[in-house]
């Protein structure tokens, strides 16, 4: 991808799955990377392989749900990494929280300040960033239930659809000043996160059945979902703002 060599980009949820898949992509295309996660050693083990890759990263230890903690942790990336480029907002939560009868309060707010509330946070803090460095780039990972919906997911469809329109007022914000802003939309992906929902039952089964509605036939892989996300961060998409774009498999042609 054109433009991302010397480029400094923010991936949180870097620790594993989507976020990790993100941060060694824009590694491989050149970029100097802030591993971001509220688990150090995870972090801390996606830092050492783009190191030992030969690229250039640190980790970063940050609740992205805190204002507090997303600060330092803007702060801590332009210290150690230098002028901020690129931000990929890859951090998120399920709870299988239920409808909203079910859903408890407290879940409902845990998984808006990890899904969406860190988005605002993060943009707070690392906008004025990207400005300083003269601009670059903005993605959110936002789901194809941001579309659509499915029972028992009031929260997490909710907080995707927010993702899905807090992405293009910021793309009308700030087009003008050189920030393009994209959001990108898997279906279910193989993923820690996915396996930890599935706990306790039969999870190749499981994942199966979730594969069905999608037309290729199988779920994605993080790899599949960093691709897309390394396009949009590189100056390939220098024209494209304010997109939701889908990396499903066909599920939302269905």
């Amino acid at each position: 991808m054109r433009g991302l060599t010397g480029k400094t980009a923010f991936v949180t949820g870097a620790g594993s799955g989507i976020g990790q898949a993100c941060a060694l992509r824009l590694a491989e295309e050149g970029a100097r990377v802030a591993a971001v996660d509220i688990r150090l050693p995870a972090a801390e083990e996606t830092a050492k392989r783009i190191e030992a890759s030969g690229g250039t990263a640190v980790a970063v230890e940050c609740d992205v749900s805190s204002g507090r903690q997303v600060a330092a942790a803007v702060s801590r990336t332009v210290e150690a990494l230098g002028a901020l480029h690129v931000i990929v907002n890859a951090a998120g939560i399920l709870a299988a929280e239920g409808d909203v009868v079910a859903c408890s309060e407290d879940d409902w707010d845990r998984v808006m300040g990890v899904n969406v509330k860190s988005m605002y946070l993060i943009g707070k803090h690392g906008v004025p960033e990207i400005l300083r460095a003269g601009g670059g780039s903005i993605v959110n990972i936002a789901s194809v239930f941001g579309f659509t919906a499915l029972p028992d997911e009031c929260a997490y469809d909710a907080s995707k659809g927010a993702v899905l329109n807090l992405t293009r007022q910021m793309a009308v914000q700030y087009a003008k000043q050189g920030i393009r802003v994209n959001a990108l939309c898997p279906s279910d992906c193989d993923t820690p996160l996915l396996d930890a929902l599935l706990a306790g039952g039969d999870v190749e089964a499981e994942k199966a059945e979730l594969a069905k509605p999608i037309p290729m036939g199988r779920l994605a892989r993080p790899e599949e979902i960093a691709s897309g996300v390394a396009f949009l961060a590189s100056d390939d998409a220098a024209f494209v703002t304010g997109v939701a774009l889908p990396v499903d498999g066909g599920f939302l042609i269905r």
